[in-house]
């Protein structure tokens, strides 16, 4: 797979955004593929339908593909460590350093055939996509993953306006909990944002703990206008730049 991506290099205090089409050519499918390692392949293995196996192959594979263009790693020789929330985080290989120039920390999300990856130097980052839709639940998932001053709010908003407000929550309570290396099973209640249609992305509120202390950036992305995103790190200033690979490749 050959990938038209320019010679970039990452400055201090910047993010880049890449957005990745999921659904990709039969041919270019094969050639990112090649670049996974066993355990990744033994992982597409186990989904039960070929669109969901495919379209992890291609996040996993582009991942790579950009990430060894940022270190100068060929992609199928990177290695990854794993949090115990499942955050990936590169293992240094003594290849690259002089043009990494430091570590790069990074996260990926999918959500349909639209993958986000986030690459920095600054810190650890997180960064979610969800597609915006009505969900039957929606009246239980409130309940369960928003605050109380959320969900009032929530209840509040008109009935066109409750899909958007929901996925913007969702996403940018998903990245700051990635970037926090926090499982979000337990912790979405635990943190609150700025979520009405048209409010800018803050963070409001986090539990007492290592990170309460931090300046944070939360940063809505624009990738598609059925896409809610959004980026979380604990860094204040930071520029983010956002880059797409073509849905043709």
């Amino acid at each position: 797979m050959s990938l038209e991506i320019p010679k970039l290099e990452l400055a201090p205090g910047e993010v880049h955004v890449w957005s990745l089409p999921l659904d990709i050519c039969p041919h270019s499918l094969a050639s990112v593929a090649e670049y996974l390692s066993p355990d990744e392949r033994r992982r597409a293995d186990r989904f039960r339908f070929a669109v969901h196996r495919d379209r992890f192959i291609v996040g996993r594979g582009m991942l790579r593909v950009l990430l060894g263009r940022y270190g100068d790693v060929p992609p199928e020789r990177l290695r990854f460590n794993y949090g115990p929330n499942g955050k990936p985080e590169l293992i240094a290989t003594g290849e690259g350093a002089r043009r990494t120039g430091g570590a790069l920390h990074f996260n990926l999300a999918h959500s349909e055939e639209v993958g986000v990856l986030a690459v920095t130097k600054t810190g650890p980052v997180g960064v979610d996509v969800e597609q915006v839709r009505r969900l039957p639940e929606f009246k239980e998932l409130v309940s369960q993953f928003f605050s109380v001053r959320e969900a009032a709010e929530f209840s509040r908003l008109p009935w066109k306006e409750q899909p958007t407000a929901f996925f913007n929550l969702w996403t940018r309570k998903e990245a700051l909990l990635k970037a926090m290396g926090e499982g979000i099973a337990h912790s979405l209640g635990r943190v609150e944002v700025s979520f009405l249609p048209g409010e800018s992305a803050r963070v409001l509120s986090l539990p007492v703990g290592p990170w309460a202390g931090c300046e944070w950036s939360l940063v809505e992305l624009a990738i598609s206008p059925a896409y809610a995103a959004a980026l979380a790190l604990p860094a204040r200033n930071v520029s983010v730049l956002q880059f797409q690979i073509p849905s043709g490749v």
